[in-house]
């Protein structure tokens, strides 16, 4: 009797090189499935830090809707002028409000004391960037150079005085009758293309005041950054403009950049000299001011 003998079919196992080959490619997919997910998130985080820059400009245009077309003060102080101190009374944010500040790092009462609080649904969300890494409660600082009644001789905006009404003759003469007034939007040219709010870092514990910049005389250094925009969109910086629109314009070019920020997680410098071309310039002539400081000025 004959018995067939039953067939076996082979089976190959994968060789090491096979095997790490395919591990390669899965940690390729992998790492591009994170990196665009990253990168995702990164361009959401920044969508919505725009998206709370447009809220703080159209409050303000609310806010001065309802005050007889006056604009907020970008100061975050709201003492009084006849104190003697140096603030005035519509400070959008008020450090100066009880508990607005606690060992120097400013708080939640900051915001609730001041002129936009409720203009922005009382929500403390609307002031802090999702691309804030460090933990503040206020991310944005507005133009030092709208919502106020003069600029001094260097081109940086101050505000010394209550100006309910500019025109007054109450106000002292150097702060009346000047061509840098922005107390009210009818007084900015462009506001499409006037700036707002700014993602700003600070050495302080909090931005302290308005956001400003001094530009110099074409003889002497470029400019002076009195403070620090924060590069933190990808070395972009997020603004929005006085009619609410937004944008993330690459300004800051690298050298900048580093004697903004030498080393990282070191805190900014304050007060930082640009030497060679001129952004501070650039920016306060076509972002900050236009229509108002003119090339020829300087």
């Amino acid at each position: 009797m004959n018995r067939s003998t039953p067939s076996r079919t082979a089976t190959r196992a994968f060789t090491l090189v096979e095997l790490l080959l395919t591990i390669s490619i899965i940690v390729i997919v992998v790492s591009l499935v994170l990196v665009g997910l990253s990168q995702l998130q990164t361009r959401s985080r920044a969508l919505n830090c725009l998206s709370n820059q447009r809220q703080l400009a159209l409050a303000n245009q609310t806010y001065a809707t309802d005050n007889a077309g006056r604009l907020v003060s970008p100061r975050t102080n709201a003492y009084p002028p006849d104190t003697g101190m140096r603030g005035v009374s519509n400070a959008w944010v008020n450090t100066a409000a009880t508990g607005g500040l606690v060992n120097g790092i400013e708080t939640v009462k900051s915001l609730e004391a001041g002129a936009l609080w409720p203009y922005v649904d009382q929500n403390a969300k609307a002031y802090v960037s999702p691309m804030d890494p460090t933990g503040r409660v206020r991310s944005y600082s507005f133009s030092g150079f709208v919502g106020v009644g003069d600029l001094d001789y260097y081109h940086r905006a101050d505000e010394w005085y209550d100006f309910p009404d500019p025109e007054s003759p109450d106000t002292p003469e150097p702060y009346r009758n000047t061509q840098y007034k922005t107390v009210t939007m009818s007084q900015i040219p462009q506001p499409s293309r006037t700036m707002a709010t700014i993602t700003e870092e600070d050495a302080f514990g909090h931005n302290f005041q308005g956001w400003v910049i001094e530009v110099r005389p074409p003889t002497g250094a470029g400019g002076l950054w009195i403070d620090t925009p924060a590069l933190w969109n990808t070395g972009r910086v997020n603004i929005s403009y006085m009619d609410g629109s937004v944008d993330a314009p690459n300004i800051i070019y690298e050298q900048l950049a580093l004697q903004m920020q030498p080393n990282p997680g070191q805190a900014p410098l304050h007060e930082v000299t640009e030497t060679g071309v001129r952004p501070a310039y650039r920016f306060m002539t076509t972002i900050m001011l236009p229509g108002i400081i003119r090339p020829e000025i300087q």
